[in-house]
């Protein structure tokens, strides 16, 4: 089997945050898609952070493609230069008001661990002390048509150690869910956000 050859891209959205093309591709049989149209945007951090009591840190926040109030693990865009764990971390901070404590592994120690070892950001890292934090991979928001990716950070025994910082356009508020809890929500539908509950799942699977 092989992948499709791409002939021709036009551009009918270029913004920072989205971009859609049409495209031309050829396919291997020779037939000529003139208008197969692909999405992006940036990359972006799922956060499964959870407290040493094992309570999930969640967010709820009206999200407008439904047009309804989610319930969502905390999430954010990757900054330029930025790690998946740095990012977040930084998120969960801003969201939440959550974060690790100061003997865990720290924005600019997770740099250096990083530097030290060689690793890049598609490698696992782990605290030197306690395993507080994990990277569980990166993910195709949609391999059919869309060209971003997200990854899953686990974050264990946060607390609560400051203030929250939106940005202008978010309005979160934060709760906390055992694990019970959260399944339960996942079974009647009310925390229904496949991507997330496809980095859950991830997560259960590290476990054995």
């Amino acid at each position: 089997m092989k992948p499709w050859k791409l002939l021709d891209t036009e551009y009918l959205v270029d913004a920072p945050w989205l971009k859609v093309a049409k495209e031309k591709c050829e396919l291997p049989n020779g037939k000529v898609i003139d208008d197969f149209y692909t999405l992006w945007q940036p990359d972006w951090v799922l956060i499964l952070a959870r407290t040493s009591k094992g309570e999930w840190i969640m967010t709820e926040q009206y999200r407008h493609g439904t047009g309804k109030i989610a319930l969502e693990f905390p999430a954010g865009i990757i900054d330029k230069g930025e790690t998946p764990e740095q990012a977040a971390l930084r998120e969960l901070q801003e969201e939440s008001g959550y974060g690790i404590e100061k003997q865990c592994v720290t924005l600019s120690e997770a740099s250096k661990m990083r530097s030290r070892t060689g690793l890049d950001s598609s490698t696992p890292l782990r605290s030197a002390q306690n395993d507080t934090i994990s990277y569980l991979g990166s993910f195709p928001v949609n391999p059919d048509r869309h060209r971003g990716r997200f990854h899953v950070v686990f974050i264990d025994n946060v607390v609560k150690n400051g203030c929250t910082h939106f940005d202008s356009t978010e309005e979160i508020e934060s709760l906390l869910l055992s694990d019970e809890a959260l399944q339960a929500k996942m079974a009647d539908g009310s925390f229904n956000h496949p991507l997330q509950m496809a980095g859950y799942l991830k997560w259960k699977l590290s476990l054995k």
